[in-house]
């Protein structure tokens, strides 16, 4: 993979991060996207409901670099490692999700990692479809260019908290166009390469237990209908998918960051649009960061907003620069 779009991705993932950060949990009014938001949030501050020094990141970078440090480690994508790298992020933790979190107590408990998941989904009445498998899940775009083992590996890190087929499906078609970007695919057939993945990893998740081939078919069937929307100038987030109201769903996130793909001029201009809609700020931020990196590249990425995420003083092992090991 060329290096500009490897950093592109990574950093950009921990650049939306450290920006939506200031916006966590705000609820500013809706507003059109014709024209994108210019502001007035555009530097990297820190603050925010975590009270975070300039270029700190959360749970959404800090769960990538587990991610990142266990394939790259290995040489490739072991669930049982990534899991335990997870659980002891989660012993630091100041930020964690409510699946993320249920889901690794469970592991912690003796529950196997898939099962862990599972549980979770399943207590949940087969509801919970949040997105914290998906702000984490780019690395392995970046390390795994074989797309039966991206495919596979994707789906499998996702099942460990977030076992529900939107999720899941998410993370695979999410990689899919990362994957088609680095490799210089226009924004289009970058949604096309996610669409093609759709239906190949529904195959893959047909075979899967507790989920029914009718949840999977609708799985695909939403998240297709939120490629097309991405694809408008409008992308319907203040409708029935509400980026407020919903602020935390996968289909949000989703939607969202490829909007700003197929429309953003620029991955700052396309960033800023996002975490200024509030909401989830932070993880969508780092979703659509990952995927407008791997567009643009690093060197497009803001110098300032680079070295801010770089150059924090918070120093620990979930640190952006464990992203510049190759």
């Amino acid at each position: 993979m060329d290096e500009d779009k490897r950093l592109g991705t990574l950093i950009g993932l921990a650049v939306g991060d450290a920006l939506g950060t200031t916006l966590e949990f705000t609820n500013p009014p809706p507003r059109g996207f014709d024209p994108p938001l210019a502001g007035p949030h555009r530097a990297i501050v820190g603050g925010g409901p975590f009270g975070l020094a300039p270029g700190e990141v959360t749970d959404d970078t800090q769960m990538a670099t587990c991610l990142y440090s266990s394939i790259r480690g290995l040489g490739r994508f072991d669930v049982g490692d990534v899991a335990q790298r997870y659980l002891r992020w989660m012993a630091t933790a100041f930020d964690i999700g409510n699946q993320t979190s249920a889901s690794l107590r469970s592991i912690s408990a003796g529950v196997s990692p898939l099962e862990a998941g599972r549980d979770v989904w399943l207590q949940s009445g087969k509801r919970a479809a949040g997105n914290g498998s998906l702000m984490r899940t780019a690395p392995i775009a970046v390390l795994l260019r074989d797309g039966a083992l991206r495919r596979s590996a994707s789906l499998a890190d996702s099942a460990i908290t977030h076992h529900d087929p939107r999720c899941r499906l998410a993370c695979a078609m999410f990689n899919a166009a990362v994957a088609a970007l680095s490799a210089g695919c226009s924004p289009a057939q970058a949604a096309e390469a996610a669409l093609s993945e759709a239906s190949m990893s529904r195959v893959s998740l047909e075979s899967s237990d507790a989920i029914e081939a009718n949840q999977i078919r609708e799985a695909e069937e939403q998240l297709t209908e939120d490629l097309s929307l991405a694809a408008e100038l409008d992308p319907m987030l203040y409708g029935r998918v509400h980026l407020l109201k919903n602020a935390g769903f996968v289909r949000v996130a989703f939607r969202l960051a490829f909007w700003e793909l197929e429309h953003a001029p620029s991955f700052e201009e396309g960033l800023v649009d996002v975490v200024n809609r509030g909401g989830d700020a932070d993880t969508n931020g780092a979703i659509a960061g990952a995927l407008l990196g791997a567009h643009f590249g690093f060197e497009r990425i803001p110098r300032a907003w680079r070295d801010a995420v770089l150059q924090t003083s918070v120093q620990n092992a979930y640190h952006p620069k464990v992203f510049l090991q190759s």
